[in-house]
């Protein structure tokens, strides 16, 4: 029988990966659904798909977040469906790799659009509904690199920067609150052919640390769900963080500066 529950998550980089991955998991705790991607790929169907295996509502919205109105549009899809809202995943991300000054003007744009500008956006849109609903969550997908400056993923890695401390000033300011935030920092997840072929590239730990979008998913939720502020998917993730934390910035850069020179620009 369907959830007819009014309550949603918002899953924004739905269509594939690992918000779609999260979408399902999500699904499977019978959470109804607003997900949300770019217009053409096959969105409405991926959610016919969840409303049959899991029983629930999944609504569609197509969109480009990097459009100056597009997170607004996210928003007020939400808001016309009367919905009410306890969980936001702002899961929708870009990233390029090369030296700086070979990104193109359009790169840098979409990157600092997506991830930064967007994220904002729907955070600041969508707070006053998360605290008017129980006890919420605010998920942000950030990135294992957000911790260290690197060499030719200069841009990338510093709006997923931006993503990891935004989201723990956030914890602090809604302490009290009915609404947890958490943020996640995966490393690497097959999630295409072009990420792959980058795991393949960065050599040991990416292609060893690397993670399925599914298995990344339930570990991203179950820790979200256990009111974890940061959660670092994958046990070898998780060893090599902790084991960061006593190495000196000065080798860490030369680390990964050696890791990430075969990068393949665009």
């Amino acid at each position: 029988m369907e959830n007819e529950d009014n309550t949603f998550a918002v899953v924004t980089g739905a269509s594939m990966g690992i918000g779609l991955s999260i979408a399902k998991e999500l699904a499977a705790r019978r959470y109804n659904l607003v997900m949300s991607s770019l217009p053409g790929q096959c969105l409405p169907v991926l959610c016919n798909e969840i409303e049959s295996a899991y029983m629930v509502r999944a609504l569609p919205f197509e969109c480009d977040l990097t459009s100056e109105n597009g997170p607004e549009s996210l928003f007020e899809f939400v808001q016309s469906k009367k919905v009410k809202v306890n969980i936001l995943v702002n899961n929708a991300g870009i990233g390029y790799e090369g030296p700086v000054e070979g990104y193109t003007c359009k790169q840098i744009d979409n990157m600092l659009m997506l991830n930064v500008r967007a994220m904002t956006h729907l955070t600041v849109f969508f707070t006053s509904l998360l605290k008017e609903n129980g006890q919420s969550y605010l998920l942000n997908i950030s990135s294992f690199g957000a911790y260290t400056p690197t060499a030719y993923k200069s841009i990338y890695l510093a709006t997923k920067s931006f993503v990891f401390y935004f989201t723990r000033a956030l914890e602090s300011e809604f302490t009290g609150t009915n609404v947890k935030t958490c943020v996640a920092v995966p490393s690497a997840v097959r999630t295409n052919k072009n990420t792959l072929g980058r795991i393949e590239r960065n050599g040991w730990f990416s292609q060893k640390s690397a993670l399925n979008p599914g298995e990344a998913a339930a570990e991203i939720v179950t820790g979200m769900f256990k009111g974890k502020n940061v959660i670092v998917p994958g046990k070898l993730s998780r060893l090599f963080f902790n084991v960061a934390q006593f190495v000196p910035e000065g080798i860490i850069l030369r680390l990964t500066r050696q890791i990430f020179k075969n990068y393949r620009q665009g």
